[in-house]
């Protein structure tokens, strides 16, 4: 037997195994159909102003990569036309991303909906494109493969951008990854992994392509831990703005995780398991897998401590002189938004996974379907009730009540036609609906309050709820998941302890001035619900001002807070004439 020296076995490639991992892309290959063209495109790039412009710019970009994934070219021609479209689309999808970054919600704009759809398609094609470029390399030989090594982890690092961009971009339409996307993504990871190139740095996009971007290096396997990361904190239970806060907290290490093969796992008690191929990000309980390749394992304890500790701070800050020590990518917001994140992303990391699939077969036609949008209008819809129920109008919204008509669930602006809204599923704390989505539907967003009367008897006394979730599971189809807070609520008005911000303006008020606020209720406890901006001295007594007179009660903890508004407990509210008579007694036995 011949012995080769090692420095010509490792030239031939024979220290790489024959049989590597292979990953499956199918694309409809024809061999008349030539390559791209991208005259046009260059010349647009030049002339654009336009919103329309942009667009037509987009869906160009489009036409061409989906000829791209068309053609039956070399690796070599597909790899530099990967690169002069990534070059064409990546810096006006940045300045997009800006813009639509800073809010949505339902309904979307047709303009932001369109690009955003066209964008997420132009993703999907880059990820196709790229995953061919890894199935080739490895499929040829190890002399070749051995050469291609630097091009592997170019198109490795490149698909998972392109992917990450696409979730991340889904995530502003909420929208989630598909199956076929994880079941590419695993495979690519455990092509990494077995190829032993983890700790290989390259440029990410912003780096080539937004020449104002400082010089940075990253690594393939950060990025799909990112794609992790997100897919766990569920970004349909997010906030827009919050999203993309999240996203860069994530990118500037903030939030970190592990990742390691099955031999050199520790004892932790927070961890999943990564199968190749697998449809499912990540399963937390042994599977078996078929191909014979070990799970890879996500080790999640250190982001799970960040969390916690991120709650535990923050709540520790909200009470007097108690001094807390705040992560960094949550010392930036207002206190009121440094709970609520903490709070969402505490319970989003925990209740992973939410998947609303198990519940979208049920369905339910709610004709009497009414709803109520932010606290300005569940207020006045209290005090509408309270004054003399759902007979006398307020406003556009109770005259469509009368009318059986609800301007938010409407296919046109005067509610002559009606949206159908379908009940996919209730319980004592949760509600489900679902419908086409109409460009004139009232706008709502994750963390706004809402009542919530599904048939003619909830009128008198809707349910007040929490819009925690928004998705869009198919084109033009939309879910809203909310979370029910009371099964009874009272408009009323308390006198303020402290200086607080205004609901709805910029200004202060000065203590001992009348707030608007909601006492709800339900078989736990009695709610104190307030909005954004309006905080509670719990030490102190506060006085009510509800429909049956002057009462005293005692502000209790802080339960829940949202982007719009906050939840506290209120314990042992009773009249003002009752306490002044004990007052009175305990004075006389004195």
């Amino acid at each position: 037997m011949t012995f080769l020296p090692q420095w010509l076995h490792n030239w031939l490639g024979l220290n790489y195994p024959a049989q590597r991992i292979p990953l499956t892309v199918t694309l409809p290959l024809v061999k008349s159909t030539p390559l791209p063209v991208l005259n046009t495109l260059y010349q647009l790039q030049k002339t654009r102003e336009t919103e329309d412009e942009d667009a037509q710019f987009f869906r160009l970009i489009l036409k061409a990569l989906k000829q791209l994934n068309r053609c039956d070219t070399s690796v070599t021609q597909r790899e530099e036309y990967n690169h002069r479209l990534a070059a064409l689309f990546y810096p006006l999808t940045q300045l997009k991303l800006g813009r639509f970054g800073k809010d949505g919600g339902i309904p979307d704009s047709d303009v932001r909906a369109g690009i955003l759809e066209s964008l997420i398609a132009i993703c999907a094609e880059f990820v196709s494109s790229y995953g061919v470029v890894i199935q080739y390399y490895q499929q040829c030989s190890r002399f070749r493969y051995a050469r291609s090594l630097k091009k592997l982890d170019l198109a490795v690092f490149r698909f998972f951008e392109f992917l990450k961009l696409e979730q991340s971009i889904k995530g502003l339409r909420y929208q989630e990854l598909s199956e076929k996307s994880w079941s590419m993504a695993n495979t690519v990871i455990h092509i990494l992994v077995a190829s032993d190139r983890l700790n290989v740095v390259l440029k990410p996009l912003e780096q080539m392509y937004c020449t104002d971007r400082p010089v940075a290096t990253t690594r393939a396997i950060d990025t799909y831990l990112s794609l992790q990361m997100l897919e766990r904190l569920q970004l349909s239970f997010w906030p827009i703005q919050w999203q993309t806060w999240l996203q860069r907290s994530i990118g500037l290490g903030d939030l970190k995780m592990e990742l390691s093969v099955l031999s050199e796992q520790k004892n932790k008690s927070q961890m999943s398991f990564v199968y190749c191929a697998d449809p499912t990000p990540s399963r937390f309980t042994p599977a078996s897998d078929k191909r014979g390749v070990a799970p890879l394992v996500l080790q999640w304890d250190q982001l799970h401590q960040v969390f916690t500790n991120d709650l535990a701070q923050v709540l520790r800050s909200r009470q007097p002189d108690r001094p807390a020590t705040l992560s960094r990518h949550l010392s930036l917001f207002h206190a009121d938004e440094q709970l609520a994140i903490a709070q969402l992303q505490f319970e989003r990391f925990n209740a992973y996974p939410a998947r609303m699939e198990t519940i979208l077969d049920q369905e339910k036609a709610v004709p009497d379907l009414r709803i109520f949008i932010g606290f300005k209008d569940v207020f006045a819809l209290l005090r509408h009730i309270a004054s003399g129920g759902a007979r006398k109008p307020i406003g556009h919204r109770m005259t469509d009540l009368l009318a059986r008509h609800s301007a938010v669930f409407s296919d046109d602006a005067q509610a002559t036609i009606e949206s159908v809204w379908s009940l996919q599923y209730q319980d004592d704390k949760l509600i489900c609906l679902s419908s086409l989505e109409s460009r004139h539907t009232t706008p709502m967003h994750i963390g706004d309050l809402a009542a919530c009367m599904l048939e003619q008897a909830d009128w008198h006394q809707p349910k007040l709820c929490v819009v925690q979730r928004i998705l869009r599971p198919l084109q033009g189809r939309v879910y809203i998941e909310m979370q029910v807070l009371s099964d009874q609520a009272e408009a009323i008005f308390f006198e303020s302890q402290m200086p607080t911000v205004a609901h709805f303006t910029n200004n202060t008020l000065p203590g001992n001035e009348l707030v608007q606020a909601i006492r709800g209720k339900n078989a736990d406890v009695i709610q104190l619900i307030l909005p954004r901006g309006v905080r509670l001295d719990l030490a102190s007594q506060l006085t009510l001002n509800t429909k049956n007179g002057m009462e005293l009660a005692h502000p209790g903890h802080l339960m829940n807070a949202s982007k719009s508004f906050s939840v506290y407990a209120l314990r042992g509210s009773e009249p003002v004439s009752q306490v002044r008579s004990g007052q009175k007694v305990q004075s006389m036995d004195a």
